[in-house]
């Protein structure tokens, strides 16, 4: 390719989406930047995705096609031509589409694709398609956000809460479980705008996070507890008179259910709930009742617990009694896809299975492959890296290095996964190929085009699967269709979020706004999205699905109060967060960001590591019935006595023992939604003698 400065996306699985300017010389991309026109861009990148030319040139890229020649879990690979691959593929999955036994037909074939790009074309479309047209079980995502979602929709009608680009118009932000220095970078700048504005800052985290010393006030609740904290402080704001009446008057629905309810969390109980003194729940109600211009940004980490829908149901109720909506860039916000309100199912050709249409969800992969249940015979895997973020990662490894299982995972690099396959076909990056991206963050459509030439044998997931389509005999004309082909049937979609949207606007710009309104926008429009077009304390709907009603608080599955034996053996809560340097499993084979966190960690309240006889930087193990991990300790207050965290999910080779924090969490869903629950984790701490 010509030199030039080409108009690409960051494909991660962050708020962000970066609109970014890649710099090509001699058909190499040499440099990428943040595009100063975008909006949340504004020309600047995380440091992950400012070296990313890095990986793609990296030593470790996976640049022709593998077939296992060693133990499953190992390195012993073989390079072998594209049509062997996929011929052996086509052979195998023909073989057991044949089979009319229990564990034949198309329903022994898993695909399993996890967020590795965020792009509409590459991500799920070709994907999708193509395991229609096969007939196997779909996967569900679920992993991320899931749970929370349900609990905010439930409450709001839709995804839609504050714009958190308006966030600098608020007098009082809440961040609630939300690192953004190392998840959110560009929301810094959002909040910038308020705290040179007179802003106060209030954070809400069991772990004490970077920029916590720059905060008013930290709060940290016992893990999963948010919910109790969050009726405590309504229980307050009604008791003391401190709501907007004329607010819930006109735009709630269910106050009074919801004055019943907060009666049963006085702030001596939610003491008792959350190791949150009583009369700091007062002071912290008292100050969010005082300025209703506040926004609140809650993270995804506290709705990954069991409860983890109700507590964000109750989290959302809060704007609602003081009025927040009333005021631009206020309210409360949460990440999740499904703000962005354009269906794109349509697209994934389900019209095309020969069969019903089946799903499972993603966090289930170790039970779908160890049974019991029909006989999972071949696992298809791309966009992923399901053996270092998955839970109950014991039993999940234990499937994958079933002899009988037949595995092929299309990766650019050698992950803990791709060790398992039995054949490796070697993928494209974001630059190799051109794709489509939404944000739901600044809600917009992005334009990601072709920088380079596919480096050695690489092919992009829309090529490999037009490769298994003519080798299984597939005809039909999607699996004919170019990326830009892809690309215009999205921008094709009939829906006034995007329907003044051009192909033309995106070339040049490399971006177009979304038309989506925010909660704000529905308070000017007089009414919600809910079926009582209002925000609902109570739910009728949430009823009629099994639920109560309104607001509550759900003791975790894995607790002191209802299992108390498990408790006593296992007495510390393990929650593992993101790392700054990492993104889930990604970079994860970065030295150079490897290097920059160090080493797998354990934080440790100085008190807990007292009593175990634990100094800091010694090796200790953490463990409990799913299995355990080696990490070394970091004796420091950042949490209190009771919580031990771990940040990022590293690869196998940067631990002791090979084994991650993953070995220890629980792969039982959260209460909605079928959302992961990995944070509800006890666990016991020992130190590891002689290490």
């Amino acid at each position: 390719m010509r030199d030039a400065i080409v108009h690409s996306v960051c494909p991660h699985d962050c708020a962000d989406t970066c609109s970014i300017l890649s710099h090509v010389e001699g058909g190499r991309l040499v440099k990428v930047e943040g595009n100063p026109s975008h909006p949340v861009t504004q020309g600047y990148l995380c440091r992950k995705f400012s070296r990313i030319q890095e990986r793609v040139y990296g030593d470790d890229r996976l640049l022709y096609p593998m077939k296992r020649v060693g133990k499953k879990g190992g390195d012993d690979f073989q390079r072998i031509s594209w049509d062997e691959a996929v011929g052996t593929i086509a052979e195998r999955w023909k073989e057991i589409i044949a089979d009319q036994g229990t564990d034949g037909g198309p329903r022994a074939i898993l695909p399993f694709n996890g967020s590795g790009t965020e792009g509409l074309v590459h991500g799920d479309i070709v994907g999708k398609r193509f395991f229609n047209r096969l007939g196997t079980i779909q996967l569900v995502r679920t992993i991320c956000t899931r749970a929370g979602r349900t609990g905010f929709r439930y409450t709001m009608g839709s995804s839609a809460g504050a714009d958190p680009t308006a966030a600098g118009n608020a007098k009082l932000v809440i961040s609630w479980g939300i690192n953004t220095a190392s998840t959110n970078i560009h929301q810094h700048s959002f909040f910038k705008d308020g705290r040179d504005g007179g802003a106060r800052h209030v954070i809400v985290n069991p772990l004490r996070i970077k920029g916590a010393d720059s905060a008013e006030r930290v709060i940290q609740p016992r893990p999963g507890s948010d919910a109790a904290l969050a009726l405590g402080m309504m229980n307050v704001i009604i008791g003391e008179g401190l709501y907007d009446r004329d607010f819930v008057d006109h735009f709630t629905h269910g106050f009074e259910a919801l004055r019943e309810r907060v009666l049963e969390f006085p702030p001596d109980r939610v003491e008792a709930l959350t190791d949150i003194p009583a009369a700091e729940v007062v002071e912290f109600a008292e100050l969010y009742a005082a300025e209703p211009a506040s926004f609140i940004y809650v993270g995804p980490g506290c709705q990954r617990h069991s409860n983890g829908g109700m507590t964000l149901r109750a989290i959302t109720c809060l704007p609602a009694l003081t009025g927040a909506w009333r005021h631009k860039g206020c309210g409360v916000y949460y990440p999740t896809s499904t703000v962005f309100p354009v269906d794109w199912h349509p697209l994934e050709g389900e019209e095309l299975r020969p069969n019903p249409p089946a799903g499972y969800n993603m966090i289930h992969l170790a039970r779908m492959l160890g049974g019991p249940g029909p006989r999972i015979r071949s696992l298809y895997v791309y966009n992923g890296n399901p053996a270092s973020v998955l839970y109950n990662r014991s039993r999940l490894l234990t499937g994958l290095a079933r002899d009988d299982l037949f595995t092929v995972v299309h990766e650019r690099n050698l992950t803990d996964t791709a060790r398992y396959a039995d054949i490796i076909l070697p993928a494209t990056s974001q630059f190799e190929q051109a794709d489509i991206l939404f944000s739901y963050y600044k809600p917009s459509l992005l334009l990601n085009n072709q920088a380079i030439e596919p480096l050695g044998k690489c092919r992009s997931n829309r090529e490999t699967f037009a490769l298994l389509a003519e080798a299984m005999g597939f005809k039909d004309t999607c699996f004919k269709m170019d990326d830009w082909d892809i690309i215009k049937e999205v921008l094709a979609i009939d829906h006034p979020a995007i329907n003044a949207i051009t192909l033309e606007t995106l070339l040049a710009d490399g971006w177009a706004p979304a038309e989506v309104k925010s909660g704000h926008d529905h308070y000017l429009d007089g009414s919600f999205p809910s079926p009582s077009g209002k925000i609902e304390f109570y739910s009728q709907k949430m009823a009629d699905d099994g639920y109560d009603p309104l607001p509550a608080y759900t003791l975790l599955k894995e607790c002191i109060e209802t299992t108390p034996e498990l408790a006593a053996k296992y007495p510390l809560f393990f929650i593992t967060p993101s790392a700054h340097s990492l993104l889930n499993a990604n970079y994860g084979q970065d030295a150079g960001f490897v290097a920059l966190e160090k080493r797998p960690t354990i934080i440790i309240n100085p008190q807990d590591a007292a009593g175990r006889g634990i100094k800091d930087g010694e090796m200790v193990r953490v463990f409990n019935d799913r299995g355990a991990c080696l990490l070394w300790a970091h004796v420091e207050d950042l949490v209190k006595a009771g919580v031990v965290v771990s940040r990022g999910q590293w690869w196998d080779r940067h631990y002791p023992d090979g084994c991650n924090a993953n070995h220890t969490t629980p792969d039982f869903p959260a209460d909605m939604g079928g959302g992961s629950s990995f944070n509800t984790n006890l666990v016991q701490v020992e130190r590891v003698d002689g290490r």
